[in-house]
C-alpha cells in the first residue's frame, strides 16, 4: 500500500480505510483504461474454420490470413475444428474475449443454423459479430442426362406427372445445398424425395451414375463434370446468368421470380467487438480483396470477390436467415 501512502501525504488526508479502498478503485480504473488502450492487435490472431481443409470456408481463411497478418503486424493461424460443426467452431468464437484475436469463416451455415438447430448451446447470430462478407458462390441445377428434362419447366412438370418417383442428391441434410433443393420443391409444389450423401463427390458421383435425377451444388465442383457431359445444367441460382455457363438460364428466368440463392463465405468474430476494432477489420480485408492477385485466386477456386462491410454483411446475414427458414419448416430438417 505504499503507492496509496503517497497518495494521501500528497493530498494531506489520512489514509483511513475508505480512503484507501476509494484510491485502490481509482488505480484499478486508471489500469483498466490503459488496457483500454492498448493497440490491436496485442497478439496473434486465431481464425476458426468449423470444416475440413480445403473447402471454401477453409480457403477463404487461407487466402484472407497473409494479408491480414502482414497488415495488421500479428500472424493470423488458421485452426480447422471440425468435430461438431458449425455450433462448435461458433460457440468457441462466441465464448472468446471480445477484443478481434478470435475470428470465424462464416458460411450459409451460419444462417441455416438459426433454424435447424432447436436447442443449440449459442445463438450464432446473436454471439457473433459480422465484420465483412468477402464473395460469393453461384449454385447450378443439373440432371442426369438421361432424366427427359431440358429445362426447370420440363422438370417441374415431370415431377408433377410422377409425385415422389424423382429424386435429388445432397451432400448433406441441412446444408445450403440441400435447402436449396427444398425451396424449388416449396416453390414449385412438387414432391421430389430427398436423397442425402456424404460430401460433395459422394452427391455428384450419384448423379452421373443415374442413382438420383437431379442435384443442386455449387458451381466449382460441377463445371468438369457439365463440361464432360456426364451432368445437364438446367438453371443457376443466381440473380443473373454466369460466365461460366452463358447459355444456362437462371431459376427467375425459368419461372421462379426472385428464386436467388447463393453459396457465400465471410467473417466474423465475437459480439461485443469494440467498433474500432471491427472497422479496423473490415478496412483490412476490403484492402486485401483489392489485390489483383488475391481477387484472381477467389476466383480461380470459384468465388466471386463481392465486399460488404461489416453493417451490409449483416443485413445480408439477416436476410439469409429468413431465407433458409422458410427451406427448414418445409423440409422438416431440424435437430433437437
Amino acid at each position: 500500500m505504499r503507492s496509496l501512502n503517497f497518495l494521501f501525504k500528497k493530498t494531506g488526508f489520512p489514509p483511513s480505510r475508505e480512503r484507501r479502498l476509494a484510491a485502490f478503485i481509482v488505480l484499478v480504473a486508471f489500469a483498466g483504461a490503459a488496457g483500454a488502450a492498448e493497440p490491436y492487435p496485442s497478439r496473434p490472431i486465431r481464425y476458426i474454420v468449423a470444416s475440413a481443409p480445403g473447402g471454401i470456408a477453409d480457403l477463404t481463411a487461407r487466402l484472407l490470413a497473409p494479408a491480414l497478418s502482414q497488415a495488421l503486424g500479428q500472424p493470423v493461424v488458421v485452426e480447422n475444428r471440425t468435430a461438431g460443426g458449425i455450433l462448435v467452431g461458433a460457440e468457441l468464437v462466441a465464448r472468446a474475449p471480445a477484443d478481434g484475436h478470435t475470428l470465424f469463416s462464416a458460411t450459409p451455415q451460419v444462417a441455416i443454423a438459426q433454424s435447424m438447430y432447436k436447442k443449440a448451446p449459442v445463438n450464432v447470430r446473436r454471439e457473433l459479430a459480422p465484420v465483412a462478407l468477402v464473395g460469393l458462390i453461384p449454385n447450378v441445377l443439373v440432371v442426369n442426362p438421361k432424366t427427359p428434362a431440358a429445362s426447370v419447366r420440363e422438370l417441374i412438370e415431370l415431377a408433377r406427372a410422377q409425385p415422389g418417383k424423382l429424386n435429388y442428391s445432397s451432400t448433406g441434410a441441412g446444408t445450403s445445398v440441400h435447402l436449396t433443393a427444398e425451396l424449388l420443391k416449396y416453390r414449385a409444389q412438387v414432391n421430389i424425395v430427398h436423397v442425402p450423401y456424404r460430401g460433395a463427390a459422394a452427391a455428384m458421383g450419384a448423379l452421373v451414375a443415374g442413382d438420383v435425377d437431379m442435384l443442386v451444388d455449387s458451381l466449382p465442383p460441377s463445371l468438369p463434370h457439365i463440361r464432360a457431359g456426364r451432368a445437364r445444367p438446367l438453371a443457376v441460382t443466381t440473380p443473373e446468368r454466369v460466365p461460366q455457363l452463358p447459355d444456362v438460364p437462371t431459376m427467375i428466368e425459368s419461372g421462379l421470380p426472385g428464386f436467388e440463392v447463393w453459396g457465400w463465405s465471410g467473417v466474423a468474430t465475437t459480439a461485443g467487438t469494440p467498433p474500432a476494432i471491427i472497422a479496423a477489420l473490415e478496412s483490412e480485408i476490403r484492402r486485401a480483396l483489392a489485390d489483383p492477385q488475391t481477387a484472381a485466386r477467389y476466383e480461380r477456386a470459384g468465388l466471386t470477390v463481392h465486399f460488404l462491410g461489416a453493417q451490409a454483411f449483416g443485413a445480408f446475414w439477416d436476410a439469409e436467415i429468413e431465407k433458409f427458414a422458410l427451406a427448414v419448416k418445409h423440409s422438416g430438417a431440424t435437430v433437437e
